[in-house]
């Protein structure tokens, strides 16, 4: 294995619990990480306003990686690496098959559309099937993007951004978009509480859930 010079982590139902609520636990150790001279960033589906301000609070210093890959920034430089063209018109079109719901956060989205996952997830499927588009659930939404758009891109914007190879990269994950870092980075951890598709891409399936299971991964790679 290559030696690990960054961390890349999930943050919903990873640094969180079930109700969104950041482990106190998770952002002492990604700090003593960070200190110890390793680069580490959040990799969110979420919007970049919402990741930027939960890697600022926390404290971290690498780019920040939002909207599931699309949106990556770093020293108040943006990257835009897709669209929200072709998600929006699918969109368009799944309101006139079926209701249909929306995140919150949406209002901030660009490069792909984020359904509350409330949402029939295998009517939608049904709905947009033939359609050019990746369909990725987690716990917490449905997110309808691009062929190509995954985390796994904007964390290799990150590595280009950085200096890395994909190999120094290590990712933490629990849901089914994490999959493509989990298994390309140069080593990944699922988190006990992970979805099925998560643990079997990860090369390592910490024993605790949440905070508690990066902070196990964290151990086991010498970076605590």
């Amino acid at each position: 294995m290559a030696e690990i010079k960054a961390v890349v982590v999930d943050v919903d139902g990873t640094l969180t619990d079930r109700n969104k609520v950041m482990f106190v636990s998770a952002v002492e150790a990604l700090r003593k990480v960070q200190d110890k001279g390793t680069i580490v960033s959040v990799v969110t589906g979420n919007v970049l306003p919402v990741a930027l301000g939960i890697s600022t609070y926390v404290g971290l210093r690498g780019p920040i990686i939002a909207e599931n890959g699309g949106m990556v920034c770093y020293q108040e430089k943006i990257y835009q690496l897709f669209d929200g063209e072709l998600p929006w018109k699918a969109y368009e079109h799944l309101r006139t098959v079926m209701p249909v719901e929306r995140l919150f956060t949406d209002n901030w989205r660009k490069t792909e559309v984020g359904l509350k996952r409330s949402n029939d997830l295998d009517k939608v499927l049904e709905a947009l099937k033939g359609w050019d588009l990746n369909i990725e659930a987690t716990g917490f939404a449905i997110h309808i993007m691009n062929k190509g758009h995954g985390k796994i891109a904007g964390v290799r914007k990150m590595a280009e951004i950085m200096g890395l190879k994909i190999e120094e990269i290590a990712a933490f994950g629990d849901s089914d978009n994490d999959v493509c870092t989990l298994s390309q980075c140069g080593y990944g951890v699922a988190v006990a509480n992970a979805s099925e598709a998560a643990k079997k891409a990860a090369k390592y399936v910490a024993s605790k859930p949440h905070a508690d299971g990066v902070i196990e991964g964290l151990e086991l790679l010498g970076l605590l």
